[in-house]
């Protein structure tokens, strides 16, 4: 039986293939009060986030089905409402636990985090 070739996280290459394929096959559009995700088989993820007041969002929800997770598919979601964020002068309360994260991770989101609603 032959070698399974690894990359350098130990992922087999054919899962760094799907991942990669899932990742091009999808299309990310706004809907309401945040975007969602669509692949072949129809949604397959979102994010989404509330207003709190005139000048606060809050991110309460991050779904990403399996299949399309350990890409950068979140991030991109993430990155979208952040920008939107940034265009309206609207502060961000990561209330979802991938959100937070990514703002505890990430000196780039500092500008609009609103680190008194947590």
């Amino acid at each position: 039986m032959g070698e399974t070739e690894r990359n350098e996280l130990g992922e087999a290459e054919e899962t760094t293939r799907a991942r990669e394929q899932a990742e091009m096959a999808v299309d990310i559009r706004k809907q309401g009060t945040g975007f969602i995700v669509l692949g072949v088989s129809g949604q397959v993820g979102e994010i989404t986030y509330k207003l709190v007041d005139v000048g606060t969002w809050v991110i309460d929800h991050t779904y990403l089905d399996p299949r399309y997770r350990g890409g950068n598919i979140a991030r991109k979601l993430l990155d979208l409402v952040v920008e939107e964020a940034r265009a309206e002068g609207k502060k961000i309360i990561p209330a979802c636990s991938y959100a937070l994260v990514q703002f505890k991770r990430n000196k780039e989101y500092a500008d609009v985090w609103e680190k008194n609603g947590i």
